[in-house]
């Protein structure tokens, strides 16, 4: 990718992510009223048994700020990655910061609350409830795409690997069965085989980390030992803030995303552009 292009890819990731922030903005005051009741009516806790047995009960407004947290991280990273590698033409930088812009897809939660504050048509949630498990799977395989191109996959174009990894997605979340009218505590659709895809999420992350590793070793660059810790932390992270129903989540999930996405950047950045 000419840096041109590269530099349009980043400004499109800024533009649309602020989109998805400016949604939940005009939105937030309209929906917001809702959340108490949908959260009652939810089918099911977004966390599993054993963890919701430890955590308190949910929080009627978690799931509304973890909405808003997800699509102001999506376009606070868009313009970090803007101003911090915008000079880099580094594909795992660009397969990263895909990783990052998945999060504005969880936009499409609010959803269930417009659906009810408007009276939209049953068909919004089915459209929305494929769009979101797209998004998930793409973030996780952008992940997985970066770790292979560090573990040493040899490609000519890095379209050769996003495509693949497009097309991927696109097939988990047409193939999935979806409840799209029955949802959790975080208003995230029910899906069928709710556990083998969760295994199947783990074991992506699994290889993502071992990738990046294993390219440390090749490459003889400890800054990608640093770089899997940090992907670490940022998985941990992102799965708690984007299940949260508690405060408690919701925050410790944040953080947790947070710091392993800036230390992962802070390592791809000294590598790069040697700082």
């Amino acid at each position: 990718m000419t840096i041109s292009r590269h530099i349009v890819f980043l400004k499109a990731g800024i533009a649309v992510s602020f989109l998805t922030l400016f949604v939940f903005a005009v939105f937030a005051r309209d929906t917001l009223p809702v959340y108490n009741d949908l959260i009652g009516k939810a089918a099911q806790r977004s966390v599993s048994g054993l963890i919701a047995g430890l955590l308190p009960p949910p929080a009627p407004y978690a799931a509304f700020a973890g909405i808003g947290t997800a699509v102001l991280f999506a376009f606070v990273t868009q313009i970090l990655l803007f101003y911090f590698f915008e000079k880099t033409q580094a594909i795992e930088a660009r397969l990263f910061g895909m990783f990052l812009f998945s999060f504005a897809f969880e936009i499409l939660r609010i959803a269930i609350p417009l659906k009810t504050v408007l009276r939209l048509s049953g068909y919004i949630p089915l459209i929305t409830s494929r769009l979101m498990v797209f998004g998930r799977f793409y973030g996780l395989f952008a992940l997985f795409a970066a770790g292979l191109y560090v573990s040493g996959l040899k490609i000519r174009r890095e379209e050769t690997i996003i495509f693949p990894m497009i097309l991927a997605a696109l097939l988990f979340a047409i193939r999935m069965p979806i409840d799209s009218f029955a949802y959790d505590t975080s208003l995230y659709p029910l899906t069928g085989f709710s556990s083998t895809f969760g295994i199947v999420n783990s074991v992506i992350v699994v290889l993502s980390i071992l990738c990046f590793v294993s390219g440390a070793y090749t490459r003889g660059s400890h800054e990608y030992y640093f770089i899997a810790l940090g992907i670490l932390a940022a998985a941990i992270g992102r799965k708690m803030l984007l299940s949260a129903d508690t405060w408690i989540t919701l925050v410790s999930g944040a953080v947790l995303l947070f710091f392993g996405v800036w230390y992962s950047g802070a390592q791809l950045r000294r590598m790069y552009l040697w700082v």
